[in-house]
């Protein structure tokens, strides 16, 4: 199915396009001594072919925006197959170039052959033995022109090598096609996909630009990487092609057969291997760019830039695969209607990527030839010298694009896992109005991970250790999560609780602390920042925004609930609010300290009531008896320590029930904390 192929057939296809790109460049290098000028002209025959499939027969499949691009990239194209195959060699006078034009002209008509030859033998229907064998006549009839090109200007002696390296470029495109097989085949072309509700969807558009500029970088890297192993007059043609091989073909594989054996594994991100990738690939391309600014070839480096570069790929298109893969279903799930040609359209938008990425390296490596004229770079040295901006910075800029357009897709690990519940519960039959609510909201409107926070935490992981004890006591439950309750202890319980919990929780936080910038920046002013002595006024100020913007948007994208202390009747909005997250399997955090004391280090204050409401609401509006469990942060020992879950039990009177749950919680936590110092004064 196409899904399981999604984050593989880009880079697959690029790979395939790669071998043809440099064994161009090569010959071009044996018959006219300007190896760049055969890589363009491969590069825009292969920009052609895409452009005609894309814009053709599959034009319906493209988004509104790209189907204005097909006039300008008519032109580019047009313009840049008069200025290479006409102009440029009438400009040079050499009568190989024209040689040049038909061999990459057979390279590229071998390469679509086999395509064509591959897609008969998988076709279902049953066909001719004389389309059979019509296909690989025409395939014989080409190694045979490209044999008499090869032997009769490069001769007997010097010829054999180049015919051996077209007959790997021919071996490289089958396994491609077999690899790739499959992909493509069964989709639905007569689905009706003009602008839909799912194209709409910010999920989708955010999924949408992170692959097309994947792709685009994919070819681009290609281009440029390839540009300089193309040139390297150290080492003979079967030798680069063996080394293209080892360092592209078996990261790629490698990197796809370990992200397979690990694909039951839930816990894997597929956001943080999109991430890792484009990281890891950007510091490929960073290498190699420290090279060419430097003007020191070195063709080891540029081999393992190749393979960190193809190894980055691997990884990001492996995780932008399986959001692919998922992205039908978190439309679905928030009430849109998913077309039945939407496999067809994402293949098609894939290769419009590809040809985005192949027109802009056309046109870079286009005006280059001009420029240069007879004067084509013939050494790595020369062609980075004069040639490193336009190799170098349309890449990097394109995968910083993709990075940021990575950190902007919406669907973290843990509302993958809604989707996938909600699309279980709808398979049920079953219906959670709440959890559709919120994976419609998160799919359909702008909403950032939370990356910022992530960050943090990470931070605060290196130097805030904390040991968790009992954690066995915790029974999760999507359909009656826990509701946590533990001491503040300063700031302690809530920093250690939202590091170190290991489940996914939603805490109840100071709604003072949570919304207005400017509101939050006044209330640490003169709670906090102004109480500091020795320290200048501006510094008081500047250093109370700082924490303002820090606690607006950590709080944001933690997704804490306000609390609304000052205004009881707010009170509803929270407690909602939290039913809402219940309903949806979310796990709620509380400190229920009295607000009104000063919370101490160790041990746990006196407790507000108020927030054993929520059990009464909780059994009331769903039936269900809300589970709590009394929790610990011993700031003193560096470590948490969990109770045991009790039950609200709605048989008793609600007073009684209030007084009985909160005495619960207190001799809990009384009694781990006291236990612990009972303990280290033994010791």
């Amino acid at each position: 199915m196409i899904a399981k192929t999604a984050g593989k057939m880009p880079l697959r296809a690029a790979i395939s396009q790669l071998f043809g790109y440099i064994y161009c460049m090569i010959l071009s290098s044996m018959l006219t001594d300007m190896p760049v000028y055969g890589g363009v002209l491969y590069l825009c025959g292969k920009a052609v072919l895409v452009f005609a499939g894309t814009y053709g027969k599959d034009r319906k499949f493209l988004p509104f925006y790209a189907k204005r691009w097909t006039v300008l990239l008519m032109t580019v194209l047009l313009v840049m197959g008069i200025l290479l195959a006409g102009i440029f060699p009438a400009t040079i006078q050499s009568e190989k170039t024209w040689i040049l034009f038909a061999a990459v002209v057979l390279c590229i008509c071998a390469e679509a052959n086999t395509d064509r030859v591959s897609r008969i033998y998988r076709a279902d229907e049953k066909l001719t033995v004389r389309a059979k064998a019509g296909g690989i006549f025409i395939q014989i009839m080409i190694i045979t022109g490209m044999s008499v090109i090869i032997f009769t200007n490069l001769g007997w002696k010097n010829g054999w090598a180049p015919a051996a390296g077209f007959m790997i470029l021919v071996i490289d495109r089958i396994y491609v096609s077999y690899r790739l097989r499959g992909s493509t085949e069964q989709i639905d072309h007569e689905a009706d996909l003009e602008e839909s509700d799912f194209r709409k969807a910010h999920a989708y558009h955010s999924m949408e630009w992170v692959s097309l500029l994947l792709v685009m970088a994919v070819e681009l890297t290609v281009t440029s990487i390839y540009a300089l192993l193309a040139v390297n007059a150290e080492q003979g043609l079967m030798t680069a092609m063996i080394i293209a091989v080892l360092c592209t073909v078996l990261p790629a594989e490698a990197g796809f057969l370990l992200l397979r054996r690990s694909e039951r594994n839930d816990r894997k991100d597929p956001n943080w291997l999109l991430v890792a990738g484009l990281v890891l690939w950007l510091t490929g391309i960073v290498l190699c760019i420290q090279m060419l600014v430097a003007g020191k070839i070195d063709f080891t480096r540029i081999y393992l830039c190749l393979a960190i570069c193809t190894v980055g790929g691997s990884l990001s298109l492996t995780g932008l695969g399986r959001i692919e893969e998922l992205m039908p279903e978190a439309v679905s799930a928030s009430g849109t209607e998913v077309p039945e040609g939407y496999w067809k359209l994402r293949v098609t938008n894939w290769n419009l990527a590809r040809l985005l990425g192949d027109v802009l390296a056309l046109i870079a490596l286009g005006i280059f030839c001009f420029v240069n004229g007879k004067g084509l770079p013939k050494t790595a040295e020369e062609l980075a010298s004069r040639f490193q901006p336009v190799m170098s910075v349309p890449v990097f800029l394109v995968l910083i694009g993709a990075l940021v357009s990575a950190f902007r897709f919406p669907l973290s690990r843990r509302y993958i896992g809604k989707i996938r519940k909600l699309m279980r519960l709808q398979e049920e039959g079953t219906a959670n109005p709440a959890l559709q609510e919120q994976v419609a909201r998160v799919v359909s409107e702008p909403y950032r991970q939370p990356y910022l926070s992530r960050f943090l935490i990470f931070l605060c992981r290196l130097y805030f250790r904390c040991r968790l004890v009992h954690t066995d006591h915790i029974v999760t439950d999507d359909e009656n999560p826990l509701v946590f309750l533990c001491n503040h202890g300063e700031f302690y319980g809530p920093m250690a609780c939202k590091i170190y919990v290991p489940v996914p929780i939603r805490a109840w936080a100071n709604a003072t602390m949570m919304f207005d910038k400017k509101s939050v920046t006044q209330y640490i002013y003169e709670n906090t920042t102004s109480r500091q002595e020795g320290m200048p006024e501006f510094e008081k100020r500047i250093l109370a925004r700082m924490a303002a913007w820090l606690s607006v948007n950590v709080m944001g994208q933690l997704e804490c609930i306000p609390v609304y202390k000052e205004s009881p009747l707010k009170l509803r909005e929270t407690f909602r609010l939290t039913l809402e997250a219940m309903e949806t399997g979310d796990n709620i955090l509380i400190f229920p300290e009295n607000p009104e004391q000063k919370y101490p280090r160790e041990g746990i204050g006196d407790l507000s009531p108020g927030f054993v409401m929520l059990a009464d609401i909780y059994w009331k509006r769903k039936g269900k008896k809300l589970r709590m469990l009394p929790m610990y942060a011993d700031k003193k020992h560096r470590r948490i320590i969990f109770g045991d879950v009790f039950e609200y039990n709605p048989d008793n009177p609600l007073k009684d029930e209030q007084e009985r749950i909160v005495k619960e919680t207190l001799r809990q936590i009384r009694t781990i904390a006291g236990q612990e110092t009972e303990e280290e004064t033994q010791g």
